[in-house]
């Protein structure tokens, strides 16, 4: 049948060309990516805290000194600042050496012996420059948001002294790349399930995950890993033609992003070199120039090609939190345990939905032509052990499964052949449908009232007295001053932090976890996230 034909037969029947099925397709993979990004920039902040702050200042720092490095010259408020007091000390955190602190700069404050310099925050890592300091978690989300920042400064030359604008140039990177993970996943879908199943999966995977409460709220390394994760995906599995070199190019810059998805790279290289060595060449070639810089930035700024910051500042890290520099000491069942079904940090209590994706890791072994997917299924795993092996298993203080929140976007694509089998039965449609909307419901909670401190910390107020052995415990300060003004006694506040192993308990505890914790303080902890968020970005003590 001719052109000619196929378009008047499409005429009389009302069904569309194929190139305007396509432009449809592509439309609404548009929308996707735009409704998307709207969500995860509607709760109107960013979730700024030390994680991020490296990434979010490296391009400012490339475009106003020249260098991928920071020092405290530079840099104060990247590096914990005390001022001595008659009452004690206090920390200070300023952007700029002029700022003016009770009536003098902190120049004058710290020629005079009050403001001391103690050690960079964990977000930087020594060089093999002294007073010299790199970011520990690689340059690569820092290099995405270099154009955004770059168009910001131009209308903003000062943009440096703005630090919440900054903050939310930096989130909109993050959010465009989150929601452009989703539209790779889309478009990769779109050719097996059809628009409207392929649109769906995309939206369960941008909104009952932990990418929308967590990769989408600042510039940490899970968002630019995630959207090119996703487009090494859509490379490697796309069934009109894969395009192995683009594939290859895309997994090296998520490993700039996120060195852990390197198991990534590896695992595709290893099935096609099983399969297909033409693929493997093709897919190392890609990987190639990504891999000379990256090489060339351990061996500069490390002296170690093979270094990166984060196992330079691990052991430091893990000293302070377990009392032990082994990076490497979890038991595998307690982290996996952990990451799958803690009340706190459980995959499976936050996105229960995820289990179809996990089943999805098995089946795929089941079909020998799908060892694409099985290389994403091996490194799935490979990434998690690592996420569970490591010190801090429960990721420090975070909101849900962010340890391991970079393979959502691999669990998405290994759900794709799973999407018609869902869709064959409704009990199994109806039984998704309730746990995507529990997942998107926490995430909902996450993103609008996580405060970071709120459960982490968890403060809490012991009323001593006045008898020798009393004492009672308050989670609520009103409650804890109503008690001593009728009974008396002394009000002994202190912190419940989970980084402190004798609290960590709290990581197990069916009645004291983060989602209970933020649904019944919403509206306190909504205005606690807010007020974190400008004493971290506004200079003061």
């Amino acid at each position: 049948m001719t052109v000619n034909k196929k378009r008047r037969k499409s005429e009389r029947t009302g069904t569309p060309t194929k190139p305007a099925r396509a432009a449809s397709s592509r439309q609404l993979g548009m929308f996707l990516g735009a409704l998307l990004f709207v969500i995860y920039m509607a709760n109107g902040d960013s979730l700024a805290n030390n994680d991020a702050s490296a990434n979010v200042y490296l391009p400012l720092q490339l475009l106003t000194r020249g260098r991928l490095t920071f020092t405290v010259e530079d840099s104060p408020h990247l590096f914990v600042q005390k001022m001595t007091y008659p009452e004690g000390k206090r920390t200070a955190r300023f952007h700029s050496w002029d700022f003016v602190l009770d009536g003098q700069t902190m120049r004058e404050h710290q020629r005079a012996g009050r403001l001391r310099t103690i050690a960079p925050y964990y977000c930087l890592s020594e060089t093999r420059w002294p007073g010299v300091f790199a970011d520990t978690f690689g340059v690569g989300a820092g290099l995405l948001a270099l154009p955004a920042v770059a168009a910001v400064k131009l209308f903003d030359p000062a943009l440096e002294q703005h630090p919440v604008r900054l903050w939310q140039t930096t989130k909109f990177v993050a959010a465009a790349s989150v929601a452009g993970s989703a539209v790779f996943l889309f478009f990769l879908a779109l050719a097996t399930l059809g628009s409207r199943r392929a649109f769906l999966l995309a939206l369960v995977y941008g909104l009952c995950t932990c990418v929308w409460s967590t990769s989408s709220q600042a510039l940490f390394q899970h968002g630019p890993s995630q959207l090119f994760l996703a487009m090494g995906c859509y490379y490697l599995l796309r069934p009109q033609r894969p395009l192995h070199v683009l594939a290859g190019l895309s997994f090296s810059l998520a490993v700039a992003c996120r060195p852990t998805t390197i198991l990534v790279l590896a695992a595709v290289v290893l099935m096609l070199g099983l399969r297909d060595r033409r693929a493997m060449v093709r897919v190392l070639a890609g990987a190639l120039p990504v891999a000379v810089l990256l090489v060339l930035y351990g061996l500069v700024v490390f002296d170690n090609p093979f270094s990166t910051g984060q196992i330079g500042k691990g052991p430091h890290i893990a000293m302070m939190r377990t009392g032990n520099p082994d990076l490497w000491q979890t038991p595998f069942y307690f982290g996996a345990l952990g990451l799958l079904v803690s009340p706190a940090r459980g995959l499976l209590v936050y996105s229960p939905v995820a289990v179809v994706a996990v089943w999805g890791m098995v089946r795929v072994w089941r079909d020998r032509k799908q060892y694409h997917l099985q290389a994403l299924s091996l490194a799935t795993a490979g990434m998690f052990v690592i996420a569970a092996k490591w010190f801090d298993w429960w990721g420090g203080w975070c909101y849900g499964y962010r340890p391991i929140v970079d393979l959502i976007i691999l669990l998405a694509f290994l759900a794709v052949p799973l999407v018609p089998w869902i869709c064959a039965r409704t009990r199994r449609l109806v039984v998704v449908s309730i746990l995507a909307c529990w997942s998107c419901f926490v995430q909902i909670v996450g993103a609008y009232a996580y405060d970071q401190k709120g459960w982490n910390e968890h403060r809490v107020y012991d009323v001593v007295g006045p008898g020798p052995n009393q004492r009672l415990t308050y989670d609520d300060m009103k409650m804890a001053k109503q008690h001593t003004s009728v009974l008396g006694g002394t009000i002994q506040p202190r912190s419940e932090t989970i980084d402190n192993p004798a609290n960590r308990y709290r990581l197990w505890s069916l009645s004291d976890n983060p989602i209970s914790y933020y649904l019944t303080h919403l509206d306190s902890a909504r205005a606690q996230r807010q007020k974190g968020i400008d004493n971290f970005m506004i200079d003061g003590i």
